[in-house]
């Protein structure tokens, strides 16, 4: 599935990634990052919901945009919760004008265009899963999200060749098992399908160790970052993810 150029590790680039990762995903790395906002809930549509809208705000300064997050579920919890939030049309009175900034480039509008999507697909489907079909390409359902929320910002372009980082850490989020940092509640996607999410750090980190050539971050670029790591962990490289965030290049 995955293609790359490079045939071997060196063991102790091996022996760093696995320590790396063995030292992040934890249960403490749960409290700075936004997937602490899913881990409030046990209800599965709280914390696919609540998931989404973190992913879909996880970008610039990781103090700010949790700051913003923290408001907005808490405005959640007051109509019961995200899920409830969403169906029961609460966010259309959330926030201020729709002209006004939420956070950086989103304004309120944006927000609300979002939660409108939501409502969308819920009065369809049980789950965002369903947009996933077992056995297809993972970039079939990536493709099927995106045209579910093509036109809110914040989602990538149908078919963008973008590394779209917070989309797959969504999907990170939703399908590994068996991690005290992501949920696996999804199963029509199996984790050796997913791709590492990549972002500026992921991608410095991956080129100063060799793990990829390409020139920019984008989706080829997470493609054969995550050929690496399948190496490694060939029915789980998205943990790779965790070993290149907490690995330390000088």
């Amino acid at each position: 599935m995955f293609s790359n150029r490079m045939d071997k590790f060196s063991p102790g680039i091996v022996s760093q990634l696995r320590s790396a990762a063995d030292l992040y995903e934890r249960p403490d790395f749960v409290d700075s990052d936004p997937v602490r906002f899913p881990h409030r809930y046990r209800d599965r549509h709280d914390i696919e919901t609540s998931a989404f809208i973190s992913a879909w705000m996880a970008y610039g300064s990781r103090k700010v945009f949790l700051g913003v997050l923290e408001g907005l579920h808490t405005m959640m919890d007051r109509a019961g919760g995200p899920y409830r939030f969403i169906v029961s049309g609460a966010w259309k009175e959330a926030g201020s004008e729709d002209t006004c900034c939420l956070y950086r480039f989103y304004k309120w509008a944006d927000f609300r265009a979002l939660c409108a999507r939501l409502v969308s697909l819920y009065s369809r489907m049980e789950s965002l899963e369903e947009l996933f079909v077992p056995g297809q390409p993972l970039e079939n359902g990536v493709l099927a999200l995106c045209r579910e929320f093509d036109g809110v910002n914040g989602i990538p372009v149908p078919g963008s060749t973008s590394a779209n980082k917070r989309l797959y850490m969504f999907l990170r989020w939703m399908v590994r098992k068996g991690s005290p940092v992501d949920f696996g509640i999804w199963t029509r996607v199996a984790p050796a399908q997913l791709l590492v999410p990549v972002d500026t750090h992921v991608y410095a980190t991956a080129r100063a160790l060799g793990l990829t050539s390409r020139s920019s971050a984008d989706l080829r670029t997470s493609v054969e970052i995550t050929g690496q790591m399948a190496k490694i962990w060939p029915d789980d490289p998205a943990r790779g993810d965790f070993a290149l965030y907490g690995s330390q290049v000088m």
